[in-house]
């Protein structure tokens, strides 16, 4: 069966863009696209108003939703028939409904147009939110540039997380991306202060020889960035020196002091990454 892809679309925004990205990474890893968009108008409209004096407001409540929903039937006109999939509008508040929504798919994919602060797809923190708890997989792609080509290879990075036994970002990316693009595997780490401390840094080249060999990748480039603060930061420099596609990398459901570690690293790639972030969980 084909990949199932649900792409996160605001209606209140132009959705060429993300539609245009999305169908891009779709054709690499032949998926089908679902469109989805979440309401606010959570309430049944005869409910919410009631009573004969309020007829109007009802009638107008259920107008905008079944406005909604040609919106978004027109906006699915644009997915190239082979992927194309279905519609359809959820009611509730945004990152709730997709996280909820992911649990049917295979890859869950949103869209940010990188202004600072990384103003998102609809509004505040829903990005992260949906990174931290959706049961997928999730794609961010980034509006500010170009989709990527539908076809020829792409140069992947794939950050490590030294405290997984078995990538999973590098194992998903291979899986569904295909062997043939450029992956490049690194490793951020804090700069130690002495020479003696210099030693750790022997540990993530190590992780990063243990990682290519298990994903079947032994001439894979590897790189080991010293960093002063967030690492993810040094993630997305070294993704902008080599004009990467893509990064690809792990989070957890950690909690509290976990997520203080790599789960803030991934959120920090997502926030400054200059091209796509691939979540995988």
């Amino acid at each position: 069966m084909p990949m199932r892809a649900l792409l996160a679309v605001d209606l209140h925004e132009d959705a060429t863009g993300p539609i245009a990205h999305a169908v891009a990474w779709a054709t690499h890893m032949s998926a089908t696209i679902d469109l989805i968009t979440a309401s606010e108008m959570v309430w049944d409209a005869h409910h919410l108003f009631g009573g004969t004096e309020n007829a109007a407001l009802a009638a107008e409540w259920e107008r905008r939703t079944r406005k909604m929903e040609k919106l978004l039937a027109h906006r699915l006109e644009e997915i190239p028939e082979p992927m194309r999939g279905e519609a359809r509008v959820v009611h509730g508040r945004a990152a709730p409904t997709l996280i909820e929504a992911s649990a049917d798919y295979d890859l869950l994919i949103l869209a940010t147009h990188g202004r600072k602060g990384l103003q998102r797809l609809f509004a505040g923190s829903v990005a992260e939110r949906v990174v931290r708890r959706a049961a997928c997989p999730v794609l961010i792609t980034r509006l500010d540039g170009d989709a990527i080509s539908p076809d020829g290879n792409l140069k992947i990075v794939l950050p490590v997380d030294s405290e997984e036994p078995i990538d999973k970002a590098v194992q998903w990316a291979k899986s569904h991306l295909g062997g043939r693009n450029d992956f490049r595997v690194m490793c951020a780490v804090p700069i130690m202060p002495t020479a003696a401390d210099q030693l750790y840094a022997e540990w993530p080249r190590q992780r990063l020889d243990t990682v290519a060999l298990s994903g079947g990748m032994a001439d894979i480039p590897r790189e080991v960035r010293g960093c002063t603060g967030n690492a993810g930061d040094e993630i997305a420099r070294y993704a902008t020196e080599i004009g990467a596609s893509l990064i690809a990398m792990p989070t957890h459901t950690r909690q509290a002091l976990g997520r203080l570690a790599f789960g803030s690293v991934t959120e920090r790639v997502v926030r400054v990454a200059p091209c796509a972030v691939l979540v995988v969980r």
